[in-house]
């Protein structure tokens, strides 16, 4: 091979305009000379392709060759042609050179479709020195087969797959073909009906301009392959909703929730769409992201440069999904930095009771005045934290309050219950909304629940399992739902208990960053579940609470000098809390996965069918592929009589566990009398 600073390359593709070819060609020649060579594209393929209208011009190859060429007749018929390199990359429009050993340098192919055709594209392969493959999933099949292969994903042009500056008119969009692609039909038609989709299949500055006016861009895989459409969507700079599509590297390269959005099941796409349409604050964060990713990592600029290095024996091979991931973060910042600022930090009587006051409540008929008048009847130390100068005036002289603080202005729920632990001197403290009417029953049976359930840190009446991803429940249990202890993902945030010596250095905190209220509760849960500790919902009647009783009343709430609806203060949060979690590590797996099935048996064991259909709908989008989930479908759909999908869902529980005892799950699932 001819050594030079600048090497001649003879790249190979037939001309069809939008193909991968001619975005390495651009890359190529920022760094090489480039000579390119294929034939002319088939005047059929326009036809029978619909391309008349194509707003990309068709070209010629620098040199024009039938489409299977004699490499040996080619070189002869172009005698100062010396390449130090042969490309050859997968295009359409077919170009297939023979002779390829007449070439005097190395040989490469760039493979694009390898799961479309495999057994065909390893026998192809063969001729080449270098097999450069788009599809990872596929990369050991080659390397089985005793060739020399690596991983070069597809990229984006961000010259070409740029942003347009204008305005954003459509909810979602979709940029790609629905030929023989049943599955694809299926999912935009369930969109279209019910948030409503555009559809164009367009190329260059036409897809720049669609999918720049989309909030969100719709993408679906074709077994499993990382497509051009997710590099380019990324660099365009509007939110990729698209499936997982396992083993390609997408989600190693990629993380749900901070560059692109995933719907990890066909079930889950609506939910997921309708989450990030309603969040616009969320989404455009990690549309903006996810194009500094592509752009610090994965440019066809930066996928040249591998290959050349690999091709002159530079490096061994290329580099893997978690090294690509790393480069891609180095010049970045935290996600969600923007918003969040600084990182947020994780960090006498048996019991007292901390109330964090407003005002009085106007949208209840309980209040602080009330509520102290029921703390007459029960035992312990009242620490109240006035966010309010005019309430505390009333107030501070109080008989029932033991201590209390006063702030200048609302600094937020958060901040006041961390004012109160540190206020607390007993083993166990309450945190009390003021809108409450409490009985000792329902203290007494919360406390001594938190000294005896195992592992407990947190007691309360009403709690919920947490989709932390799309932040809302998956169930929630209200007053009057449960008879027995349950360990959930959080107790709700009107009225718990905790341990006063889980908080402090290295232990819980209430976390102020939520200012000035929402997912404080959450937070704590997750807080504790990092300890390998446990939050409870235990069974009481003592106690009665109305949602809103000052927030229903507010058109805004103004806390440190910023006034904000509820809405807004819900957009901000839900992206704090996000960002925090993420900083951590994935988000964590509610206890939704494990506790839901055995529920929804108890609730067919119980008769409760219309209440068992619906978790089992639920578990059935999040979690398709459980054993015990497939089950309990197959009972739904036994009880519906629908054989259709009793067989459907019978074999993909046979490919998921063949030993799995169906015949004795289904009869635990009988209504017991």
């Amino acid at each position: 091979m001819q050594q030079a600073a600048s090497p001649t390359v003879l790249l190979a593709y037939a001309p069809y305009p939008v193909t991968t070819a001619v975005y390495l060609e651009r890359a190529l020649r920022k760094s090489c000379r480039v000579t390119t060579v294929g034939p002319l594209f088939p005047d059929e393929k326009i036809e029978e392709w619909h391309l008349q209208n194509l707003r990309v011009p068709f070209f010629q190859q620098d040199i024009v060759s039938s489409p299977e060429p004699d490499m040996a007749e080619l070189l002869a018929a172009n005698p100062s042609l010396v390449p130090d390199l042969y490309l050859w990359v997968e295009s359409v429009g077919g170009h297939f050179p023979q002779n390829l050993a007449a070439l005097p340098c190395p040989k490469a192919c760039y493979l694009v479709d390898t799961h479309l055709n495999l057994d065909w594209h390893l026998q192809w392969a063969g001729q080449f020195d270098f097999i450069f493959l788009a599809q990872r999933e596929y990369l050991e099949r080659f390397r089985a087969a005793g060739l020399n292969a690596h991983w070069l994903p597809l990229a984006c042009d961000p010259e070409i797959h740029s942003a347009a500056n204008v305005v954003k008119q459509h909810d979602l969009s979709f940029v790609g073909s629905l030929s023989h692609n049943p599955r694809r039909q299926e999912l935009l038609r369930r969109l279209d009906e019910t948030i409503g989709v555009y559809c164009e299949r367009c190329w260059w500055d036409d897809m720049a301009q669609v999918i720049s006016s989309s909030r969100i861009t719709f993408n679906s895989a074709v077994k499993n392959d990382l497509n051009m459409r997710v590099f380019e969507a990324l660099s365009i700079g509007s939110l990729l909703l698209t499936d997982p599509a396992p083993n390609s590297g997408l989600e190693t390269l990629f993380a749900d929730g901070e560059d692109l959005a995933l719907y990890r099941t066909d079930g889950e796409l609506l939910e997921v769409a309708d989450f990030y349409l309603r969040n616009d604050l969320l989404r455009e964060q990690i549309a903006a992201r996810g194009r500094q990713i592509v752009h610090a990592a994965h440019t066809y600029d930066h996928r040249i440069a591998e290959l050349l290095d690999v091709m002159t024996g530079k490096r061994a091979t290329t580099s893997t999904a978690e090294e690509l991931r790393a480069r891609s973060l180095a010049p970045l910042s935290p996600p969600f930095s923007s918003i969040t600022g600084s990182s947020i930090d994780l960090s006498s009587a048996s019991r007292s009771f901390v109330i964090a006051v407003l005002d009085y409540s106007p949208a209840s008929q309980y209040n602080i005045a009330t509520l102290l008048q029921d703390l007459e009847q029960i035992p312990g130390d009242v620490l109240v934290i006035f966010n309010d100068e005019g309430v505390a005036a009333d107030l501070k002289g109080h008989p029932r309050i033991t201590r209390y603080a006063i702030m200048k202005e609302n600094v937020g729920v958060a901040r006041a219950w961390n004012v109160g632990i540190e206020m607390a001197a007993t083993p166990h403290v309450f945190i009390l909304n003021a809108d409450l009417h409490l009985e000792l029953d329902a203290v007494r049976e919360m406390e001594e629940r938190l000294c005896a359930l195992e592992r407990a840190a947190c007691t309360g009446p009403q709690g919920s399992f947490v989709n932390y991803r799309l932040t809302k429940d998956y169930l929630y249990f209200d007053k009057g739902t449960f008879d027995q202890p349950v360990a959930v993902d959080a107790v709700s945030g009107f009225l718990f208990a905790v341990k006063r010596n889980l908080f402090g250095p290295g232990g819980l905190k209430f976390e102020n960053a939520y200012t000035p209220c929402y997912f404080e509760e959450w937070d704590l849960g997750l807080q504790i579940r990092q300890l390998g500790l446990q939050s409870w919902i235990v069974p009481t009647s003592a106690y009665e609470h109305h949602w809103g009783g000052s927030i229903a009343a507010r058109r805004e709430i103004s806390c440190m000098g910023r006034s904000e609806s509820a809405q807004e203060i819900l957009q901000r949060n839900r992206v704090l809390f996000l960002a925090k979690w993420r900083k951590a590590g994935h988000l964590p797996e509610s206890g939704w996965r494990s506790f839901g099935p055995d529920y929804a048996l108890t609730m067919l064991q119980q008769g409760q069918t219309d209440h068992a259909r619906a978790v089992i709908q639920s578990l059935a989008i999040s979690y398709p592929d459980i054993p015990e989930v497939q089950a309990l479908g197959i009972g739904l759909a036994l009880q519906d009589n629908d054989m259709k999908i009793v067989a459907e869902i019978s074999k993909r529980l046979h490919r998921t566990d063949p030993r799995f005892d169906l015949e004795k799950f289904l009869k635990k699932a009988v209504a017991q009398p």
